[in-house]
């Protein structure tokens, strides 16, 4: 053994020397708690779900989903912050969690750098521009200059204030010099009956609360909400291809408690990213816009940093605020 295997093993022993009642050889003993701060059914509680079991057969050990939803992601984000490091305790964690929530919300606020502890990023999570298949816009070029012609005369749905829906909508208004209302709903479906009713010019929502509408012609997109096009709408452009400063996605990653072990993050990243890999994960996946991103905890670090300077700019620019 050389010098660095020997230090990198000695490292690692000593990490799980130090946890309470765990070690190397003993972890995991008891089942692991997979936090979801949004309900059932929510595109990154879907992922959850489809990956605790392949990672349960993997570790030997029951794999649960607690559901803690509310306040954004805050309170289960909470919930995180707040459990022992010790291996057992995991958080699915969304972007806005993790960059918009730490500028938006002034009590109960959770650092990802001081409280929590990057594992691995997930997936990316499809979004879509939606308007009724008889609007007058085709693409999302003749949306526009039409919001430019009349400023203030169309408006954007979204699931509610705050999130990634809302920020985009705010960022593509700034960018491309357009002035549309803002319309928050309790929710995606709400929202986007109301698209169909003729009462919201467009929606923005998540894919998968509208891959069903889109395939029965109910809807028609005209762009996806980031800056690369969906793997499942590849002759959809991306919002990026027409105002670049405007593309803001949506993504989920795992994190932890902070001071998790080192070794126990890096086994849970292997076997959540060998699950999001398996074909019949995948065949879930991608029909309800959701394609797994490559990488490591660095990667999460690098989106959190980059993306929290450019939302915490946008949300103090706009004055939005939770609580």
């Amino acid at each position: 053994m050389d010098r660095r295997s020997f230090i990198t093993g000695t490292t690692a022993a000593a990490a799980f020397a130090a946890m309470p009642g765990a070690s190397a050889q003993s972890w995991p003993s008891r089942s692991l708690r997979m936090i979801s701060a949004y309900t059932p059914g929510n595109s990154s509680d879907t992922v959850l779900r489809l990956v605790a079991a392949p990672m349960q057969a993997a570790l030997g050990q029951p794999v649960v989903v607690d559901n803690r939803p509310g306040a954004s992601g805050n309170i289960g984000a909470q919930a995180c912050k707040a459990a022992t490091p010790d291996g057992y305790t995991f958080l699915m964690a969304t972007n806005t969690m993790l960059t918009a929530n730490p500028h938006l919300f002034t009590a109960g606020r959770v650092d990802p750098f001081e409280d929590l502890s990057f594992v691995q990023p997930m997936v990316n999570i499809g979004m879509v521009f939606v308007v009724r298949p008889d609007s007058p816009w085709k693409t999302t070029g003749e949306l526009l200059d039409d919001a430019r012609r009349h400023p203030g005369k169309l408006s954007y749905g979204t699931p509610g204030v705050g999130s990634p829906m809302h920020l985009i909508g705010e960022l593509l208004k700034d960018r491309a010099g357009i002035d549309m209302a803002h319309l928050p709903y309790k929710g995606g479906m709400p929202m986007v009956s109301d698209v169909i009713a003729g009462q919201v010019s467009v929606g923005i929502v998540g894919y998968a609360v509208v891959a069903g509408l889109l395939q029965q012609g109910r809807l028609k997109t005209l762009a996806a909400a980031a800056g690369k096009r969906l793997s499942i709408l590849p002759e959809v452009p991306a919002i990026g291809e027409i105002v670049p400063e405007a593309a803001l996605g949506a993504w989920c990653a795992l994190v932890a408690p902070k001071g998790t072990p080192d070794p126990i993050r890096a086994r849970v990243a292997r076997e959540a990213a060998a699950a999001l890999a398996l074909p019949e994960v995948v065949k879930k996946l991608q029909p309800v816009g959701l394609d797994q991103i490559a990488g490591d905890e660095a990667t999460v670090a690098a989106l959190v940093r980059s993306e929290s300077a450019h939302v915490g700019a946008l949300i103090k620019r706009l004055g939005i605020t939770m609580s």
